[in-house]
């Protein structure tokens, strides 16, 4: 789909803050600036400023100046997306991002364990049975994702499987990635089997070690294929 004109200003001006061309305190280009610089109407600036401001990337001093925020201090989950998007996430991000997963997953397990319904157990179950048929990588990961939210819904807890719902834009890029190498299908589906198992059975400790053993996996996999890649 094309991107509007604010979009595309939007998404100039993301890149330029995250890849440190403007840096947190940095002033950006005035309003009368920027139509110029990007060639578009002041009402297309005004509606980007207004989306950066609403997602942690810029500061808006009124009648001043518009400043880049620190945004590794207040952005958003969005944030942690867009360096996803456009391949700047670095190794400390990605490390905090993988450790912020693990640990909401691990307590998700558990909680499944104790409190997950029969009902939610078998679209868990029906959901492998989809994914065990399934071979395109961008549905593997779609399926994947729906997996672990599925956990953290499953945990009673609604604002674990919102936050694990949150992850997804940010994750489904390393996720897509990580499926595109031949050697993780089955691991993954067998892991997934033994972890709905350990649920069912509510074996607490079997499940979190079972998906302790996808986390460290899937990590070690993605840290290999970025490596690759940059």
């Amino acid at each position: 789909m094309k991107q509007s004109l604010t979009e595309q200003v939007v998404e100039k001006l993301k890149f330029s803050i995250l890849s440190g061309a403007y840096a947190p305190g940095d002033r950006l280009p005035t309003l009368r600036d920027m139509t110029e610089l990007y060639e578009v109407s002041r009402s297309v600036v005004n509606a980007a400023v207004v989306e950066l401001e609403s997602n942690g990337y810029i500061k808006i001093v009124p009648t001043k100046w518009i400043e880049v925020a620190d945004w590794k201090a207040e952005g958003n989950l969005s944030i942690l997306s867009d360096l996803v998007r456009f391949g700047l996430l670095d190794k400390k991000q990605l490390d905090d991002l993988l450790q912020a997963r693990r640990f909401l997953e691990l307590e998700c397990v558990r909680q499944a364990c104790a409190h997950a319904s029969p009902e939610a157990i078998g679209r868990l179950f029906a959901l492998i049975l989809e994914e065990e048929t399934e071979t395109d990588p961008k549905t593997r990961s779609r399926y994947d994702l729906r997996f672990h939210y599925m956990i953290c819904s499953m945990s009673g807890n609604m604002v674990y499987g919102i936050i694990m719902n949150a992850f997804e834009d940010s994750s489904f890029p390393l996720i897509e990635l990580f499926y595109h190498d031949p050697a993780v299908s089955g691991f993954v589906l067998e892991k997934h089997k033994q972890i709905a198992q350990a649920i069912k059975d509510k074996k607490a400790t079997e499940a979190e070690t079972q998906m302790r053993l996808l986390l460290e996996h899937g990590e070690s996999i993605l840290k290999k294929l970025l490596q690759r890649r940059s």
